[in-house]
């Protein structure tokens, strides 16, 4: 008995071994580890961060502004949606995108669309950090503001005066704008209306002075 218990104990960790080196040296534990460990979900976490939509010259790090960006600048302020798959808080936040610039597309899809706000363009880019190239996944490090690390994440990239000097601006939320107030659809739809429009109106009053124009 002793002896038969003494195999079963060494071929279980035949297997967890085995199992452990298929994680740790094929490519299925990088995907798992980019997808789930270093990507927060802040529904399934449930976690809120408490953070302004404050618009700020600075980039996370002080980085670089992504190209893409740079250029779509040339036709409103961008707005950056970041999202993934295994994401509860993602799932809230999509329907209501779509309805604020009404479009549609897939919750996997490369979307990316230059939408009409209230009679004024908007580039538009969606990005599911699962499903994309890594210029607009790494992207998501340049605007996270407040170093969370987290999805969804919705970033507004405007125009701004800073000391003599037009340059972009931007603002950064996240979740599902609980700590923003907005606890049902309705309330983040306004919310995000409501910084876009702020947005446009900066851009506006600053496009003239854009070296780019």
């Amino acid at each position: 008995m002793k002896k038969f218990f003494a195999l079963q104990v060494c071929a279980l960790l035949l297997v967890s071994g085995a199992l452990g080196g298929m994680f740790a040296f094929t490519p299925v534990y990088d995907e798992v580890r980019e997808g789930i460990v270093l990507v927060l979900c802040l529904s399934c976490l449930k976690l809120e961060p408490k953070t302004l939509a404050d618009f700020t010259f600075v980039t996370a790090d002080n980085r670089s502004h992504a190209n893409f960006v740079l250029e779509n600048l040339s036709h409103g302020p961008v707005f950056l949606h970041y999202s993934g798959d295994a994401c509860a808080g993602c799932d809230v936040m999509y329907p209501v995108v779509k309805d604020l610039f009404s479009i549609e597309f897939g919750k996997q899809d490369m979307f990316h669309s230059i939408v009409n706000f209230e009679n004024s363009s908007v580039a538009y880019i969606y990005v599911n950090i699962h499903h994309t190239i890594p210029e607009l996944r790494d992207a998501q490090r340049i605007y996270d503001k407040d170093h969370v690390a987290g999805i969804p994440m919705f970033t507004i990239v405007t125009l701004g005066y800073d000391n003599g000097k037009v340059k972009p601006k931007y603002t950064t939320v996240y979740g599902t704008l609980a700590t923003y107030g907005c606890d049902t659809d309705a309330q983040r739809l306004v919310f995000l209306q409501q910084l876009l429009r702020e947005s446009i109106d900066m851009y506006n009053e600053n496009e003239a002075g854009y070296p780019h124009h």
